[in-house]
């Protein structure tokens, strides 16, 4: 055995300390008052606590090494061993005026279940209590290496001889006497034996008696046993088929349920997909209008053509005139007018002057000689005549000329027709004009019409958008299909409500095994019957199988009472007659249990008295070689230490230590102060080799080295660590340490 690691939490001075340990040789170095004596006593501790008594005047170890300050000492401790490696917890509270409370736990490491429970620790993992711990490798500071006799020797035979110290042989071949006098004493009489035998007597006449006048109790036991195995057969036909039957109706009920679960999941889908159509909101309002959108984008198509229709002739530029022209072109008309008037006016006037302004010329020639005096003035008045009236024709001729010029103008030849043309053209402007107007008017709808129907196909997409998407083009085809698909939906919501109602209906129909709670019920003694043996027969059965199971149940049962009724009379009879006659079945039993009872006592008997032959040949064995074995083996270890300078070592039953010198028994205390904690020393080992040769303990030493000089040290560290014993070495030198760093597998570290 060997201690892995530990962990003071709170102990004496030391706090939240952890140390690992190797398996062989480990020195420990710390200066004084570093803590090593309170990690030695800390692995003590977590083996067998802290006493709570004091000796020789000073403190106990509960109040050495609880803190005073928290009053609770406590940590951890990892050993392994032949048996496995544990886990210690040890945990002590300490409060005045009242008891301590302790809490010890000790833990399988590769289990994690806690072990030995309400045992000591170093008692369940070492096999010894304290005291044998500390007398053997639990090696205090200097002067405190002798050890302490007072019961060791027996102590040891005990181990030896049973493994276990508290086994006494005297006392346990006391108690095999004891066993052996109640069996049988030695004089003969009393005993278990002798009154086994008396017994055994009785029963068999008994017996005989009773078997001589028990032959109704057999015919009566017989028919009754037939009648109980018959009744037993009878009520397990019953329990089987009642079984069956149970198993069969939760079964069916279980299958209904299934059913129904098949239902509401029908129901769960159809709901859902009338939710899922539900999303898309009130189908008829949105045919409705998408409707009025294709209907409105419809309206405004054909608006659109008739604009288009009526704007497909534009009017003629010629026919354009501003009013300023038409202002012009009346004018030209009035002035024509004038100037034709002016010049037929000229004219009619020229030649009424030209016709008086001849006649009146050839007159006064014709008259000239009659007028004598008045010829001069009126050849001058028919010549100023002539003259007006070529003037006026001149007039007339300039008229003309700028009546052409307007004629011309206007590409007629008259007046008249000046008129006519003028008004033709008056006529055609306002006409243009109108109709210019009403083409841009009409223009200006269409530009209307045009944002107006991009607005509705904007709103007949959005519409439409969620029933067939974006990818249609044409507005109408967009329209037709949006309605078809909502009045597909329509029909297949129509379609679906009419399934969910007819799956609601249906559900009702399983009301009994849903019940209140949804089927959990039913379907928990389903699930729990299923697994019964019953139930998988019953899975399998055929309403014609079941109705069978039935009939048989049925049977069962009506049979039962009167075969119940039949032993219950049979039972009677047979009380009847055995209250005159003893039970040869009980008698048979009575002796039977007393032959064997007597057979157990004799080879108990024996195996005591053979046992107390052996323990009482052991114990004289191990007690004439213990002494000598240990000192030889402790001779051996101080002859390695002091390199064969004392090789003779012994000790009386006490432990008192000496040397053999010249055959004479000398005392270690006549010996160094480095000799005597070497022979201490040395004999502690060979106990700890005896009594562990299989699983040893850790050997403890605290400051135990500090008076042997540095050759027997360095023997003595060689030892440890060619030991297959763990040692844990406290010192305050570096003198062990460095000693020890030239020994392979030893490990060395400062506190």
């Amino acid at each position: 055995m060997y201690i892995k690691s530990l962990y003071i939490e709170a102990f004496a001075g030391t706090r939240d300390k952890s140390l690992e340990f190797s398996r062989g040789l480990n020195v420990i170095e710390g200066e004084n008052e570093s803590g090593k004596s309170t990690v030695c006593m800390f692995i003590k501790f977590m083996l067998y606590g802290l006493s709570g008594r004091g000796s020789d005047g000073d403190i106990s170890e509960r109040q050495r090494y609880v803190p005073w300050d928290t009053r609770r000492a406590a940590g951890t401790m990892n050993v392994v061993c032949a048996k496995g490696e544990y886990k210690i917890e040890r945990e002590i509270s300490v409060f005045d005026g009242s008891q301590p409370k302790e809490h010890v736990c000790v833990i399988d490491v590769y289990t994690g279940d806690q072990v030995f429970k309400g045992e000591i620790p170093g008692v369940a993992i070492l096999g010894v209590d304290e005291q044998m711990f500390v007398n053997t490798v639990f090696v205090r500071q200097i002067g405190g290496a002798a050890i302490d006799g007072s019961g060791m020797t027996e102590a040891i035979e005990n181990i030896l001889l049973t493994g276990d110290e508290s086994l006494s042989v005297r006392r346990a071949t006391d108690r095999l006497d004891k066993v052996r006098k109640a069996i049988m004493p030695k004089k003969g009489t009393g005993g278990k034996l002798q009154l086994l035998a008396q017994e055994e007597a009785r029963l068999t006449m008994k017996l005989e008696e009773a078997k001589q006048s028990n032959a109704a109790v057999i015919a009566y036991e017989n028919e009754s046993a037939k009648l109980s195995a018959l009744i037993e057969k009878r009520t397990a036909e019953k329990n089987r088929f009642d079984a069956l039957c149970r198993a069969y109706k939760v079964i069916e009920s279980g299958r209904k349920l299934e059913k129904a679960r098949e239902i509401e999941a029908r129901i769960e889908e159809l709901s859902e997909k009338i939710a899922d159509i539900d999303k898309y909101g009130d189908l008829a309002e949105k045919s409705s209008r998408i409707n009025a959108l294709s209907a409105r984008l419809t309206g405004i198509d054909n608006r659109l053509n008739g604009l288009r229709s009526a704007m497909s002739e534009e009017p003629d530029e010629r026919d354009r005139m501003s009013d300023e022209k038409i202002d012009e072109a009346r004018d030209d008309v009035e002035r024509a007018g004038c100037r034709r008037a002016a010049r037929n006016a000229c004219i009619a006037v020229s030649s009424v002057l030209l016709a008086i302004g001849a006649a009146g010329g050839a007159l006064s020639f014709v008259f000239k000689a009659k007028l004598a005096g008045l010829f001069i003035p009126l050849i001058a008045s028919a010549g100023g005549v002539l003259a007006i009236g070529i003037a006026l024709l001149a007039v007339a001729a300039v008229s003309g000329r700028k009546l052409s010029a307007v004629l011309k103008k206007w590409e007629v030849s008259s007046c008249p027709e000046l008129e006519d043309e003028v008004e033709r053209r008056t006529i055609r402007a306002a006409i243009y004009r109108k109709t210019a107007e009403e083409r841009a008017r009409r223009l200006a709808e269409a530009q209307y019409c045009e944002t107006e129907k991009n607005t509705v196909i904007g709103a007949v997409r959005d519409a439409c958008r969620e029933f067939v998407g974006d990818a249609i083009a044409d507005a109408d085809v967009l329209c037709t299909s949006a309605v078809e698909k909502a009045a597909e939906l329509a029909k297949m919501k129509e379609n679906l409500g009419a399934s969910l109602a007819m799956a609601q209906g249906e559900l009702r129909g399983y009301s009994d095994v849903l019940g209140y709670d949804g089927g959990k019920t039913v379907e928990g003694s389903y699930k729990e019957v299923m697994q019964t043996d019953a139930g998988k027969i019953a899975s399998g059965f055929t309403t014609k199988e079941a109705a069978l199971a039935i009939s048989k149940k049925n049977f069962a049962e009506s049979a039962l009472p009167g075969l119940i009724t039949q032993k219950g009379d049979v039972d009677a009879n047979l009380a009847r007659v055995k209250a005159t006659s003893e039970d040869t079945a009980v008698l048979s039993a009575q002796l039977d249990h007393a032959r064997r009872e007597t057979a157990t006592l004799k080879k108990k008997l024996n195996a005591v008295e053979e046992a107390t032959r052996a323990l009482v040949a052991a114990g004289e064995g191990i007690r004439a070689s213990l002494m000598p074995r240990v000192a030889e083996c402790a001779s051996d270890i101080l002859s390695g230490f002091t390199d064969g300078r004392h090789t003779a070592l012994v000790a009386d039953r006490s432990f008192n230590l000496g040397f053999m010198v010249d055959d004479r028994k000398r005392a270690v205390t006549h010996m160094s102060a480095g000799t005597q904690d070497a022979a201490y020393v040395s004999y502690r080992c060979a106990i700890a080799k005896v009594l562990f040769s299989a699983d040893a303990p850790p050997l403890v030493y605290d400051e135990s080295f500090a008076r042997i000089d540095e050759n027997r040290l360095k023997n003595i560290l060689n030892m440890l660590s060619e030991s297959k014993m763990q040692s844990l070495v406290f010192t305050c030198r570096t003198l062990e340490g460095e000693l020890t760093d030239k020994l392979e597998g030893a490990s060395r570290q400062v506190l």
